[in-house]
């Protein structure tokens, strides 16, 4: 079996545009926004010395910490497949055209 990575990396020198540059760094400053987000929740836990008595407070900041997880993972996973998909489309219009 050939696992070639080569087919999956698209190279392509328009993306250096920035517009494309732009909405990279949306991308990267809300995951990291929601990271810092996590952090400062995990800090604000720590610092309250009420932690101890509110496990309720406690559960919700896992249960959050979770969702932030999930959401950042559903949003680039979904990214990847749609730039696959957009890939693929690009390859067959220009294999009928040329």
């Amino acid at each position: 079996m050939n696992h070639e990575l080569g087919s999956m990396i698209i190279d392509n020198p328009q993306r250096r545009s920035l517009s494309y540059r732009l909405r990279d760094t949306a991308l990267v400053m809300a995951t990291l926004g929601l990271w810092g987000l996590f952090a400062l929740q995990g800090w604000t836990a720590l610092a309250s010395s009420e932690i101890l008595i509110e496990q309720a407070y406690a559960l919700a900041v896992l249960k959050l910490t979770a969702l932030d997880f999930l959401g950042v993972f559903f949003l680039l996973h979904s990214w990847v497949i749609y730039e696959r998909l957009l890939f693929r489309w690009r390859q067959r219009a220009a294999s009928r055209s040329g």
